[in-house]
């Protein structure tokens, strides 16, 4: 089956048009269901985010600006990423069907050993790709933390997530 016609997969979010508040306030809303409150179980575990809002991000979680926005190349700060933001709405049905065949789904750990080991949900066909690391909480519960998720928009990140996928750690 190919992804391109996926029937669990919604529409991308429309930010086209409206003010810059207009178009968060609707990102926000699809965080606040999906992701927030939206119960997500991937692999058994609960999925979940870190806690912290942005200083300068209008009183919304740090988690939810990075998943809507992306480092500017020039000045460094991030703005506003329409590909990544408008595929907000994809992160749920992902990870709740992160077990269809066009998903590839790998435990990697990170060149950076404090990063430690991550692991990748990978829609492929659709350049879209989810990252998630597993937090035991003080009650010795594991949740899968959500790192971030974004398109890969072009050939050399593309061949970056493919190498990581060659060298994912092996189930034992």
């Amino acid at each position: 089956m190919s992804c391109l016609s996926i029937e669990w997969l919604p529409p991308k979010i429309d930010i086209c048009e409206g003010t810059f508040k207009k178009i968060v306030q609707t990102l926000y809303a699809r965080f606040q269901m999906d992701i927030k409150c939206g119960n997500i179980i991937f692999q058994g575990f609960k999925v979940g985010y870190q806690p912290g809002y942005e200083p300068s991000g209008m009183g919304y979680e740090k988690i939810f600006w990075h998943l809507i926005t992306a480092d500017e190349t020039i000045t460094g700060e991030r703005v506003l990423d329409h590909e990544r933001a408008s595929r907000l709405s994809w992160i749920k049905p992902v990870l709740e069907h992160s077990s269809e065949p066009c998903i590839k789904v790998w435990d990697y750990e990170e060149a950076n050993r404090k990063m430690g080991i991550r692991t990748y949900v990978w829609l492929e066909e659709l350049d879209f790709i989810i990252v998630l690391q597993k937090v035991v909480l003080r009650s010795d519960k594991t949740v899968m933390d959500i790192i971030t998720s974004f398109h890969i928009d072009g050939p050399s990140y593309r061949a970056k997530i493919r190498k990581k996928w060659e060298k994912r750690l092996q189930e034992s």
